[in-house]
């Protein structure tokens, strides 16, 4: 399974256990449109560490980076070059 499809996996796991069932795309909001919280950020950010090997002390922490799944893979593609 590709990163891309993991991350959204996770992500949509989350969503679901917070009641959203909505259907969601790569370039959706979903920390500014309130879909998901600080709390899930945390999760999310532990889950990229885990499976990408991605090193959140090498970045810059910026919410803005967790608002959808594309910008959220370019902080894993990024996080790899």
């Amino acid at each position: 399974m590709q990163k891309r499809e993991k991350l959204r996996r996770f992500v949509g796991d989350i969503l679901i256990r917070k009641g959203d069932n909505e259907p969601f795309a790569d370039d959706d909001s979903l920390l500014l449109a309130g879909r998901i919280d600080s709390l899930n950020v945390l999760e999310i950010v532990t889950f990229m560490e885990k499976e990408f090997a991605f090193n959140l002390s090498e970045q810059s922490f910026d919410p803005n980076c967790y608002d959808s799944i594309d910008s959220m893979m370019e902080l894993v593609d990024g996080s790899t070059s």
